[in-house]
């Protein structure tokens, strides 16, 4: 375990003071056990990480629309992105983003999409600047088509941004304030 035979000991000790193990001494050797205290706080912790670790096939995520800076339609309209898009999504989504600041139950969640491997769309560089790649994960709002999109260089770490085919705000009726939650569609890698 790479620590002293103390600090093992002292370890032992709190653990019996929590009521997490039960200690048997026999002669010069000591059977440890796990209590039912122990063993709930064990399967606690064993649901949190599948939780964040797991790969799932769907996911949901909820949050609140909001305005953003209105770059969206300056980014989303760039041809190399449309290009990509048309060809991995299938579309070419309407030129904006949808931002929706996620509720703090749902933080998690986001932060677990973020670090899988979506659908990606390549980077670029222009004469005037250079552009970066984008991860895109399939999804629905309410029944209609949409990707929620991740551009390595966001601005925003508790925000998503949302691309479809169609005007979200004035399809769905959405404005700032109103809750929404997203399907998101796996298998993700």
């Amino acid at each position: 375990m790479g620590i002293s035979q103390q600090t093992a000991s002292r370890l032992i000790l709190d653990l019996l003071k929590e009521g997490l193990i039960t200690r048997q001494m026999n002669g010069r050797r000591q059977e440890i056990s796990i209590t039912a205290r122990g063993m709930d706080l064990l399967m606690r912790e064993y649901t949190d990480l599948g939780i964040i670790l797991e790969k799932p096939t769907k996911m949901k995520l909820a949050g609140t629309v909001q305005s953003g800076l209105g770059e969206g339609r300056y980014y989303i309209s760039r041809k190399y992105y449309v290009i990509q898009f048309q060809e991995k999504l299938g579309y070419i989504p309407f030129l904006g983003t949808l931002n929706v600041k996620i509720d703090p139950s749902h933080e998690i969640s986001l932060r677990k999409l973020r670090t899988m491997d979506g659908i990606h769309i390549d980077g670029f560089t222009t004469e005037d600047r250079t552009y970066g790649p984008v991860k895109c994960f399939r999804g629905q709002l309410n029944g209609t088509v949409c990707a929620v999109i991740f551009p390595e260089r966001s601005v925003y770490s508790d925000v998503m941004e949302i691309i479809s085919p169609e005007y979200l705000r004035e399809k769905l009726h959405l404005e700032d304030g109103q809750k929404i939650i997203v399907d998101i569609e796996g298998p993700f890698n």
